[in-house]
C-alpha cells in the first residue's frame, strides 16, 4: 500500500506544480510587510514557508534584508536565483542564527503543524528574533477541518487536502503565543484581492467588511496575530 503523502510532498506539489494556489495571497503579503514596517525599527525579515515566493520579493523590493526558510529545495533554489537569501529547513529547527532578525513572518503555516511541532517551532522563532523583535502571521479562522478532508484511493488514507493539522480561534492563538511571547494583537480580518474581483466579488467583499464591524466573520477570514519577544 502506498504511503500517505508527507507535508513536504504536499507543499512541494503546490509550490512547484500549482503556483496559482497562491495567486490570492499578494494582498495579504503586502499587508503583513507594511505591518512589519510600522512595528519594527530594524529591516531584517525572515519569512517561514515561502509559497510562491511573492512575499520575499515584495519585501526585498521595499528595502528589507530578506531571509526565507522552507523545506522545498526547488522553491529555495528559485529564490536564490532571484537574489534572495533562501535556506532549506523546517520551523522546528531553523537554519538561522540566534537573535539575528527583527521581524518573523509566519503566514498560513501554523495550521500545518502538529501541537508538538508548533511548540518547537515557536521556540525557534523566539530564538532567532532579536530582543524586541516581532512575530507577525495569519492562520485560517475557525476552519472546519472536515470540509477539506479527502480520501486517497491509492493509499486508502483520509487527510486534509492542504495538509492542515489544527483549527484556530482567537483564544487558542492567544494561549499558544502567550507561552513564548508578549501577545500584542489577535484579530480576524479579510484580505480581498480587489484588483482581480468583478463587481459581484467586490460587493461580497464589502459585505464581509461591514459584517466584520459587528465581529461576524465567514470562512475566508484569517486571524492576524502580532507578538513580540521580550526579556
Amino acid at each position: 500500500m502506498a504511503e500517505k503523502p508527507s507535508q513536504v510532498e504536499l507543499w512541494s506539489h503546490f509550490q512547484i506544480q500549482r503556483w496559482e494556489a497562491f495567486a490570492r495571497a499578494e494582498n495579504r503579503h503586502g499587508s503583513l510587510i507594511r505591518l512589519g514596517e510600522r512595528l519594527s525599527r530594524g529591516r531584517s525579515l525572515l519569512n517561514i514557508g515561502c509559497g510562491s515566493g511573492s512575499l520575499e520579493q515584495m519585501a526585498s523590493a521595499r528595502g528589507w534584508k530578506v531571509l526565507s526558510v522552507d523545506p522545498v529545495e526547488k522553491s529555495m533554489a528559485r529564490l536564490v536565483a532571484a537574489g534572495i537569501d533562501a535556506r532549506c529547513g523546517m520551523i522546528e529547527s531553523l537554519p538561522v542564527a540566534s537573535n539575528s532578525v527583527d521581524v518573523v513572518v509566519c503566514t498560513e503555516v501554523l495550521e500545518h503543524l502538529s501541537p508538538d511541532s508548533l511548540a518547537d517551532g515557536l521556540k525557534e522563532v523566539r530564538r532567532v528574533l532579536m530582543a524586541g523583535g516581532v512575530l507577525i502571521g495569519t492562520v485560517p479562522y475557525r476552519e472546519n477541518m472536515i470540509d477539506n478532508e479527502v480520501f486517497c484511493p491509492h493509499c486508502h488514507q483520509v487527510f486534509h487536502r492542504w495538509g492542515h493539522h489544527q483549527s484556530f480561534d482567537e483564544n487558542k492563538v492567544r494561549a499558544i503565543l502567550g507561552e513564548y511571547f508578549h501577545v500584542v494583537r489577535v484579530r480576524p480580518s479579510y484580505f480581498p484581492q480587489w484588483d482581480s474581483l468583478n463587481w459581484k466579488g467586490k460587493l461580497g467583499a464589502s459585505a464581509q467588511w461591514v459584517l466584520s464591524l459587528f465581529r461576524v466573520y465567514g470562512a475566508t477570514a484569517r486571524i492576524v496575530f502580532i507578538a513580540s519577544k521580550t526579556g
